[in-house]
């Protein structure tokens, strides 16, 4: 984690507000399915570009990723990384019983929980700091991690070096399924909120 930029209270902060977001994740995820589903987060850095590829995940792994945009008071963009198996576990948490998994019910499944899982986080932000904060509609793609990580800055050839990333931990019917969340600000997005809130 990049201690030197960032102080204890400012991460403490961050791990608060997802916190937050993460119970009202659950609770819509669960409201959506009819199925008691709790989540919890474990782990939360804040790393530069190189940091991930080498403490999170190796550049050439083939992963599903959702890609959300953040919109409103402050941009970035979010990616929920997941493999296969972990894509299947969650669509089937997100399916009723007795549905057949297609790779486009699995696809459909999973941008509706990416969705609900962002826009609860960003709802919750929002309220905390008193500021405007939304989600674009979620996109699904499949590549090697690192041609996705390295297309977010492509792109917008204007991202901040630091990502931010939250393990999530599902809990469904006794199983626990993890996936990950990456946030890749705006330059100058977190200390932004961090003036907001006035740490």
């Amino acid at each position: 984690m990049n201690k030197g930029k960032f102080t204890d209270l400012q991460i403490d902060i961050i791990k608060e507000l997802v916190n937050i977001g993460g119970g009202n994740a659950a609770t819509s995820i669960s409201q959506l399915i009819s199925k008691p589903v709790n989540m919890t987060v474990p782990i939360i850095e804040i790393l530069d570009y190189n940091q991930v590829y080498e403490n999170i995940m190796m550049e050439d792994q083939m992963v599903n990723a959702v890609v959300t945009r953040m919109l409103g008071d402050a941009e970035g963009i979010f990616l929920f990384i997941v493999n296969d198996e972990t894509a299947d576990n969650l669509a089937n948490m997100m399916m009723p019983e007795g549905i057949e998994q297609t790779m486009e019910i699995r696809d459909s499944a999973i941008k509706e929980l990416v969705n609900t899982l962002v826009s609860s986080f960003l709802n919750a932000t929002s309220k905390e700091i008193g500021r405007s904060l939304i989600s674009s509609v979620p996109l699904l793609t499949k590549d090697m991690f690192g041609a996705i990580l390295s297309s977010v800055y492509i792109e917008s050839g204007q991202y901040d070096e630091d990502i931010m990333i939250i393990k999530n931990e599902f809990s469904y019917l006794g199983e626990k399924i993890e996936s990950s969340l990456y946030f890749v600000p705006n330059p100058g997005v977190l200390e932004k909120l961090f003036k907001i809130i006035g740490v």
